[in-house]
């Protein structure tokens, strides 16, 4: 999946705008792929929000020390998305090539129906939360 662009950025001007547009395009990618990604069989949408995910999370690393904990919590919510999908993302790649063994492919299968489980409830606790929400608000201030 190719990262949005971000435009806007003023290369002579102060970090903080910059960062913080930088910040609010990568955060409403990931948001972009939610919908999609909570279908139990849309593993390209869960997929693309795991790239998203570890994008985001790679920002606040940087600057999560600028932004404040919101951010910190937000790092921690992507990393545990990223973990969640990418762990989802294995299994599907691992199942056409067991289904030749029933017995791996049914183990492998729910597996795969745990984590999506967890990656639902991962996604919802965090709205419910408020961490997407205020990451935009102290990328505001």
């Amino acid at each position: 999946m190719k990262a949005r662009p971000v435009e806007g950025l003023n290369a002579k001007g102060p970090l903080r705008p910059n960062m913080a547009r930088i910040i609010r395009v990568r955060l409403e990618e990931l948001r972009s792929f939610a919908d999609a990604a909570l279908a139990p069989d849309a593993s390209e949408a869960q997929h693309d929000m795991r790239i998203a995910a570890k994008r985001l999370r790679y920002l606040l690393e940087i600057f999560a020390g600028c932004v404040g904990e919101e951010a910190e919590e937000a790092r921690r919510a992507a990393k545990r998305l990223q973990s969640t999908l990418g762990d989802l993302h294995d299994c599907d790649l691992m199942l056409p090539k067991v289904e030749a063994i029933p017995a791996v492919a049914a183990l492998l299968r729910r597996r795969r129906q745990r984590l999506f489980g967890e990656f639902v409830e991962l996604w919802q606790a965090e709205a419910s939360k408020g961490t997407w929400a205020a990451l935009e608000a102290a990328l505001r201030s």
